[in-house]
């Protein structure tokens, strides 16, 4: 029985128990090892003998050299006052090519089936979600955006927006698009807009100056782009920068003789004459005669730098630099300086104009009426076209062009714009009796505005002709003495008659300063003829005029009224801004007014003296 017990008890433990492998684990725990051990020996061949590849090939993938743009510089005036800033903003570029790559991957695997299939047909809808998204950011219509991407196929690179606000690229940041990119950029900004555009002028998409101050100080203004090394990952976003290859160096700021005062006043005056007059264009001038300083220069027709989309060449041309006309009268006071300078004339001198035309050859030189004897101040009272052009004809040719010359016309003014008009002035060789003549008077040569500015300061300065500038100066200029300080106060004084009572210019006066200038009106040259419809009037003046600080000169293109001149329509204008120019400069007068005292209370102040004297008070 206990046999039979054993025997059944060692047949249950074998049918319940499984057969047991002593070599199993252990089989097991070496192949495990071997693994870890071969980990651990490609992990160790891969750290010392693939490190340097495996590096390259990180830094592939990884490493970019990112350009930094530079800031530009601003560009102020003369208080400190910004007339040019940048502000932050953001560009956005794809990749067509990567774009349809990727989603043609997703297509591809999206038909295969299974579960894989699933993952891209989810992938796929997300991109086009995204997509739609980044369209809406852009204010890009439906569809526009596969449309581009679509015409751009075959390219690796293309711009879908430009200088947008930062916060919008940062929405189109988060959408994490492999193929779609976002730059920080710099937009100008012009806080005077129209008022300064055609000195300040304005930059290009690029950020690159194309037109007036941007222009001519691009290289300063602009800076040096840097370079840095940075970790991007797999969709292109930055990680984290790594190292500085080249530092960016700002861009310098620029100061600008311009006052903004007298620059807002004189663009606001100009443009309110311009619209009144129904000009075709205009332009002001304002300039210090101590230092040569630009403290204003405005242009009507004038534009918005801020606001580009209906941006025409004809808007933004500087015309107070650009465009040359024949000056007319105010040519007169040169010429009778420039007599001077040549000593055939006195400046006691009187020029006999009877009997109102001069006549040399066909040529007939008018004053419209009989003014008999001048004087030279008359002769610029009254603008005697006869009395300038015989003061002209008593000077050689030669003697007559030296001194135009070193006054400023037929050269550039050198005042800091890329695009300066040397005017017209031929050769003296070349001139004949009538060209002496009609340049006498403001005919046969061309300037711009600024060169006349420039001429008439040297009546300020006592003969000398100073440099003059658009930027801001630290130093005293080094002027060139161009005629001497005699005939330079000898003309000075004859344009004051010119603002007096009865002359053409009397409505260019300024109360409580002595004003110095001359009214121009000259006839456009239209088709081989000389228009008589077609004007330019002009006035150009001094002030105060016992020690002239600033020179205002005023230019009309074409004004649409009858009976045009420079006294009726440049004077009144160029008064204006050259009162408000003075207060703006603190500048102080010199010429107050009496006062005016009522003949009863002179009455009452005889009778009180003679009250003092009877009681002795009054020796």
């Amino acid at each position: 029985m206990k046999v039979t017990k054993r025997t059944y008890n060692s047949h249950k433990r074998s049918a319940v128990m499984p057969p047991v492998y002593r070599g199993r684990r252990l089989v097991l725990m070496l192949v495990l090892l071997a693994g870890i051990v071969v980990l651990l020996g490609r992990a160790a061949y891969l750290e010392v003998f693939q490190q340097t590849w495996l590096k390259k090939q990180a830094d592939k993938r990884q490493l970019r050299t990112v350009t930094v743009p530079p800031y530009r510089g601003m560009i102020v005036d003369r208080n400190g006052e910004a007339l040019a800033v940048s502000s932050p903003v953001a560009s956005v570029s794809i990749d067509p090519q990567k774009l349809l790559r990727d989603k043609a991957k997703l297509q591809k695997e999206a038909l295969k089936g299974g579960d894989k299939a699933s993952m891209a047909q989810m992938k796929l809808v997300e991109l086009d979600k995204k997509l739609s998204k980044m369209e809406a950011v852009l204010g890009m219509a439906d569809g526009a955006l596969s449309k581009r991407i679509e015409k751009d196929a075959i390219k690796q690179f293309t711009y879908l927006a430009r200088q947008i606000e930062p916060e919008k690229a940062e929405e189109i940041d988060l959408l994490n698009i492999r193929a779609v990119n976002t730059k920080r950029e710099y937009r100008r900004f012009y806080p005077m807009a129209e008022t300064t555009s055609h000195v300040v002028g304005f930059t290009n998409i690029d950020d690159k100056g194309i037109e007036g101050v941007e222009r001519a100080m691009n290289v300063r203004l602009a800076g040096q782009s840097g370079r840095n090394r940075a970790i991007r990952d797999g969709r292109g976003r930055m990680v984290e920068n790594i190292e500085e290859l080249e530092r960016m160096i700002p861009g310098e700021p620029v100061k600008l003789s311009m006052d903004h005062r007298i620059q807002y006043m004189a663009y606001k005056l100009l443009k309110g004459e311009v619209y009144k007059l129904s000009a075709k264009s205009g332009s002001v001038v304002v300039l210090d005669t101590k230092t040569g300083e630009i403290l204003a220069m405005a242009n009507m027709p004038s534009f918005n730098p801020n606001d580009r989309s209906s941006l025409k060449p004809y808007y933004y041309r500087n015309r107070a630099v650009v465009d040359t006309f024949e000056p007319g009268s105010t040519l007169k006071p040169l010429t009778i300086a420039a007599a001077l300078e040549a000593r055939v004339i006195d400046k006691s001198v009187s020029i006999d104009t009877s009997p109102g035309i001069l006549k040399i050859g066909k040529t007939e030189i008018t004053d419209g009426i009989d003014r008999g004897t001048l004087t030279l101040g008359k002769i610029l009272a009254k603008s005697s076209n006869v009395g300038a052009s015989k003061v002209a004809l008593l000077m050689q040719s030669s003697d007559y062009w030296r001194f135009l010359n070193r006054v400023g016309f037929g050269r550039k003014p050198d005042a800091g714009f890329t695009s300066e008009a040397e005017g017209s002035l031929s050769y003296y060789k070349k001139w004949g009796r009538v060209d002496r003549a009609s340049h006498g008077y403001g005919y046969g040569l061309s300037a711009s505005l600024l060169q006349l500015a420039n001429a008439y300061s040297v009546f300020a300065t006592g003969g000398i002709l100073n440099p003059i500038s658009i930027y801001k100066s630290q130093h005293k200029p080094l002027g060139q003495r161009v005629m001497s300080k005699e005939n330079a106060t000898a003309v000075l004084n004859m344009m004051r008659e010119v603002v007096k009572k009865k002359a053409t210019g009397k409505l260019a006066a300024v109360d409580g300063y002595h004003v110095a200038g001359k009214t121009g009106t000259a006839r456009k040259y239209v088709n081989k003829h000389y228009s008589k419809k077609k004007l330019i009037v002009s006035f150009i003046g001094l002030a105060p005029a016992t020690n002239p600080r600033l020179v205002v000169a005023v230019m009309i293109n074409e004004p649409k009224v009858e009976k045009a001149s420079g006294g009726r329509l440049a004077a009144p204008l160029f008064s204006k801004i050259m009162a408000n120019s003075l207060r703006i400069m603190d500048i102080a007068p010199d010429a107050l007014p009496a006062m005016k005292v009522s003949k009863q209370y002179k009455q009452k102040l005889k009778s009180e003296v003679a009250l003092m004297e009877a009681l002795g008070e009054v020796q």
